[in-house]
C-alpha cells in the first residue's frame, strides 16, 4: 500500500548524497514523498547556480515534491559560519514543519536522513508526536562524537549537554538505520527497541554503471603511478599527514590527482605548492557524479582516508563502496571497519590512520606491483561490492522496512 512519506534531509539534489536514490526508490514503489531540504551549497559553501529564494524553492513532479528552505550558507566552513548554517536550517525546518502540521494533509511516515547536524531530527520528532505517525532515522553520523572528533567542540560540559539532548531524541524513533556495524552497539544503548538495522552505503547508480566518456586531464603523466582521490577535501580525512608523505616521496614516482572541494582545500594548495607547480599533484574542481568514472578510469589506485579518532574507526566512508565499482585497487589510510572491508575483500592495501611512515612504506610497496596484481585486487573489490553493497540489495531492504 502506498504511503505518504515526509523526508527531512540537509542535503538533496543537486548535492550528491545517498538520500537522492533512496527517494527515487520510494517514488518508483508508488509512495508519495515530500522532501524538506536546504538551499544546495555543499561542499563549496556557495549557493549552486540557478538556485535562489525565488527559483526552485519548491518543485513538484508526479509523486515527488521538494521544498528547499532558506539557510545561512556554509561559506568557508568556519566554526561561526557552520553554527549559523546549522541554526538557520533548524529554525527554517521547525517553522515549515509547524506549517505542515496545521495546514497540510497528514503524512504516514517520517524519514530523517541524518548527516549533520543532528538537530534536524527535532522537527521530524515534532511531526511524529503531533500526528501520531512512525518515524525512521537513517543515521550516518553519531552525535556528539562527530563534533568532538573533528574538533568542532572541545568543551566537555557542552558535549555532555548535547549528548543528553541527542539521547532523548533517539528514543522517539521507531526504526533506526545505521551505515556502519561499528555504530550498532552504541545505537542499541540509545533506543529502547530492537528495530535497528545495518544499512550500509552503496555507490550511486552513475558509479555502478561506470560509463566512461572521452575526457582529457591536462598534465597527466604517463610514467608516474597515478593515485586519485575523489570527494570532500575536509579535515576528517587528515590531509595534513598525507601531504607530509607526498612531500617526502621521490619526485616523479607518483602523481596525485585530487577531485573535489572542501574546507581543507586552501591549506592543501599551500602545503603542496611545489608539487602542484611540478605537476606531481593535480587539483580538479568538483565534478558531476556521472563524470567521476571517466576520471577514475585513468587512475592506477584510488585513495581513501579518515583521521585517527575512535569514532572514525567505527565509520565506513561512503567513497569506499564507490571506489570498488570503479574496478581499481584501493589504498586506505584507515582503521577499524573501513580497514576490515579492504582486508576481507582483498581489494587493496591499508595502513593505520595514525602512522605516516607506514603510509610512505605502503606507497613504495605498491609502486612495484605488476599490472596483473593490480587487476586482481580491482576485480576482488568489484565482486565484493556486488555481493554485499549493491544498490539493488539496499533498495529491497529499504522498501521492506517502509512496509513495517
Amino acid at each position: 500500500m502506498a504511503k505518504r512519506i515526509l523526508v527531512f534531509t540537509n542535503h538533496y539534489r543537486p548535492e550528491n548524497f545517498k538520500i537522492n536514490e533512496a527517494v527515487d526508490w520510494l517514488i518508483e514503489a508508488g509512495h508519495i514523498v515530500h522532501v524538506i531540504t536546504a538551499w544546495p551549497n555543499y561542499p563549496s559553501g556557495k549557493l549552486f547556480s540557478g538556485f535562489n529564494p525565488l527559483k526552485h524553492s519548491f518543485e513538484k513532479k508526479g509523486n515527488l515534491s521538494i521544498r528547499r528552505l532558506p539557510i545561512i550558507l556554509r561559506g568557508q566552513g568556519t566554526r561561526v559560519r557552520l553554527i549559523a548554517n546549522y541554526v538557520s536550517y533548524f529554525i527554517s525546518t521547525l517553522c515549515y514543519t509547524l506549517y505542515l502540521i496545521f495546514f497540510k494533509k497528514k503524512y504516514d511516515k517520517v524519514l530523517v536522513h541524518h548527516t549533520s547536524p543532528f538537530f534536524i531530527a527535532f522537527s521530524g520528532i515534532l511531526y511524529k508526536r503531533t500526528k501520531s505517525v512512525e518515524a525512521l532515522l537513517w543515521d550516518l553520523d553519531l552525535w556528539p562524537e562527530t563534533l568532538e572528533a573533528v574538533g568542532f567542540i572541545t568543551s566537555k560540559r557542552l558535549l555532555n549537554w548535547i549528548r543528553y539532548f541527542v539521547l532523548k531524541i533517539y528514543r522517539h524513533f521507531n526504526v533506526v538505520l545505521v551505515s556502519s556495524k561499528g555504530f550498532l552497539n552504541e545505537v542499541k544503548i540509545r533506543v529502547p527497541h530492537q528495530n535497528i538495522f545495518y544499512f550500509p552505503n552503496w555507490a550511486e547508480s552513475a558509479l555502478e554503471e561506470n560509463k566512461i566518456k572521452d575526457i582529457t586531464i591536462d598534465n597527466l603523466k604517463t610514467n608516474a603511478i597515478k593515485i586519485f582521490y575523489a570527494g570532500n577535501i575536509g579535515f576528517a580525512q587528515d590531509f595534513e599527514s598525507l601531504t607530509k608523505a607526498i612531500i617526502s616521496l621521490p619526485k616523479g614516482l607518483f602523481q596525485w590527482v585530487f577531485i573535489g572541494d572542501g574546507r581543507y582545500l586552501k591549506k592543501l594548495k599551500i602545503d603542496l605548492a611545489e608539487q602542484i607547480i611540478n605537476k606531481d599533484v593535480l587539483l580538479i574542481p568538483q565534478q558531476k557524479i556521472e563524470d567521476i568514472p571517466s576520471y577514475t578510469e585513468k587512475a592506477d589506485f584510488l585513495y581513501v582516508s579518515l583521521n585517527d579518532n575512535p569514532l572514525f574507526k567505527r565509520t565506513v566512508p561512503a567513497k569506499l563502496q564507490g571506489y570498488m565499482t570503479a574496478k581499481k585497487p584501493i589504498l586506505g589510510r584507515i582503521s577499524g571497519e573501513g580497514a576490515a572491508i579492504i582486508k576481507e575483500s582483498y581489494c587493496g592495501y591499508f595502513v593505520s590512520s595514525d602512522n605516516v611512515e607506514q603510509l610512505k612504506n605502503m606507497l613504495l610497496k605498491i609502486s612495484k606491483l605488476t599490472s596483473n596484481k593490480r587487476d586482481h585486487l580491482a576485480n576482488n573489490g568489484l565482486s565484493y561490492y556486488k555481493e554485499n553493497f549493491h544498490s539493488s540489495i539496499r533498495k529491497q531492504q529499504l522498501l521492506e522496512i517502509i512496509k513495517m
